[in-house]
């Protein structure tokens, strides 16, 4: 009886390295079953077999005989044991899960939250109004092709609201129209290399590429005498950097750590690949895997 109720320290042991039942449950269940036969077929055989066979002196061809429901009465026993351990991991595994995605799915609403309410702040628009207001006198073509950009912005980023995921190049599309805006704002002060080939393919999440610029345009100077640029390119493998030179304003108005924090967790959960924010001589570099859907 001891040895059959140490099936749940054999559980215990394999449980963190190889039973994952959300994500492998066919995998897990072979896993377990395995284990546990060949745990409990050595320790009931071999116990009854020292009890019955070499204790009682049970003739060896009489054994299987005399003891065959024995046996089977113990297996059946068994087998309502681990069924039990299968169930409570299960469920605790499920629970943890659930709980883990209602989290995340918070944090992806906080953080949805907080990008629009950026970019409808009143420093926002008091910035894009008033720079409608200069080209309004000074060019109106220019004027119209500024409200027309700025709409198209919002009306994108609305449409993001309600999605998890989208492919990286409707991401890009969407900083092209940010960028757009900021340029009219700090002219050739302020640059953008975008080193992406049109045909990558792959997921981010919605405005995490924007976000991370908008923190470069907050967190940095952008003079004449020190213009800021950002590079925006893809590593060997399935990631993507935003990389640009640290120029720190003394003061900060409505910094976004949070937002960072909760986008770190959202590329965790999705690809099980950390988002690397590093600083590292003088450049500030964000690395984001990419969302591989087929996975």
């Amino acid at each position: 009886g001891m040895g059959l109720f140490s099936n749940g320290f054999i559980f215990d042991l394999l449980e963190p390295r190889y039973i994952s039942w959300i994500k492998n449950p066919g995998k897990s269940i072979t896993i377990a079953i395995t284990a546990h036969v060949i745990y409990s077929s050595i320790i009931i055989f071999g116990v009854s077999w020292i009890y019955f066979g070499k204790l009682l002196n049970t003739p060896d061809g009489q054994f299987w005989n005399y003891y065959k429901y024995t046996l089977i009465s113990v297996f059946v026993i068994t087998v309502f044991i681990t069924a039990i351990i299968y169930l409570k991991s299960f469920f605790k595994a499920y629970r943890n899960e659930a709980i883990e995605a209602e989290k995340l799915k918070q944090e992806a609403i906080s953080l949805q939250y907080q990008i629009m309410q950026n970019q409808v702040n009143p420093h926002f628009l008091f910035n894009a109004l008033n720079i409608l207001g200069t080209l309004v006198d000074i060019d109106t073509q220019k004027s119209k092709e500024f409200i027309r950009e700025l709409s198209l912005f919002y009306r994108e980023l609305l449409n993001f609201k309600d999605k998890e995921i989208i492919p990286i190049q409707e991401e890009i599309s969407f900083i092209t129209k940010y960028i757009y805006l900021q340029k009219i704002r700090f002219a050739n002060n302020f640059e953008v290399e975008i080193l992406i080939n049109e045909n990558l393919k792959g997921n981010v999440i919605p405005m995490s590429i924007q976000m991370l610029l908008e923190n470069a345009v907050k967190h940095n100077i952008i003079t004449k005498n020190k213009p800021l640029k950002v590079t925006i390119g893809k590593l060997d493998g399935d990631e993507i950097f935003i990389e640009n030179k640290l120029q720190p304003k003394k003061i900060v108005a409505g910094s976004n750590i949070i937002g960072l924090k909760n986008l770190q967790k959202r590329y965790k959960f999705l690809t099980n690949i950390e988002m690397i924010v590093e600083e590292n001589n003088g450049y500030f570099r964000v690395t984001i895997p990419l969302i591989k859907l087929d996975e």
